[in-house]
């Protein structure tokens, strides 16, 4: 029975794969590669490297899961997973975790390279809070896309919220994006409750839509 179960979400995972996430990934990996031709990533300290990560390499959060909703917009793709036996949140979720493991293994890498080229920081805080602000972005996009039903609409929440951060900068808070560039963790964990939350409140919004229509 295990194996049976292993073996039908593995299937979903590669068809979710090419249905949804590939897309996303490579837009996401252009945007990782095109950030060190805008701004260079040799010999940074602490500082300068917070500005890199949290102020361009978090978009990938957003481009990685806000769409997550986007194949239902086709109408034979929404009857098609309504018509099978596994529920549309156990697709929704394996459709999330595909792009939480994306999103953890680009913004790895991406720090990888930059201690390679001599940037001076700590790695695991960094990793931890990069991370931290591109989840809590994409799930803003995918809370939003969620209550909408509109891309448009999920894609310009979180970028208000990254504007909004830029001018109102420490007055938000705990859920301030950029408190690496202040030496701050703390800031992080909030961030990472809150992506949680939303994702949650996302997912179970768009699982109470579908039952009752």
């Amino acid at each position: 029975m295990s194996m049976a179960i292993f073996t039908k979400y593995s299937e979903i995972a590669k068809a979710q794969l090419k249905l949804t996430l590939w897309v996303n990934f490579l837009l996401a990996l252009a945007l990782a590669l095109g950030t060190p031709v805008l701004f260079g990533i040799q010999y940074l300290d602490s500082r300068a490297s917070s500005f890199v990560l949290e102020r361009f390499l978090t978009f990938t959060g957003i481009i990685l899961c806000t769409p997550l909703f986007f194949p239902e917009q086709d109408n034979a793709v929404k009857e098609l997973i309504g018509s099978k036996y596994t529920p549309f949140t156990g697709v929704l979720l394996i459709r999330l975790m595909l792009a939480l493991t994306v999103l953890l293994c680009l913004v790895s890498s991406f720090i990888g390279v930059m201690l390679l080229n001599h940037c001076q920081f700590a790695a695991g805080p960094f990793i931890l809070g990069t991370f931290a602000t591109a989840l809590f972005l994409g799930s803003l996009g995918f809370l939003a896309y969620s209550l909408s039903d509109n891309l448009v609409a999920g894609y310009m929440l979180p970028t208000v919220y990254y504007i909004l951060n830029m001018f109102s900068g420490e007055k938000l808070g705990n859920f301030y994006l950029f408190s690496l560039s202040k030496e701050s963790m703390n800031e992080k964990y909030w961030l990472l409750g809150g992506a949680l939350v939303l994702f949650a409140v996302g997912t179970a919004y768009r699982a109470i839509v579908r039952q009752v229509r």
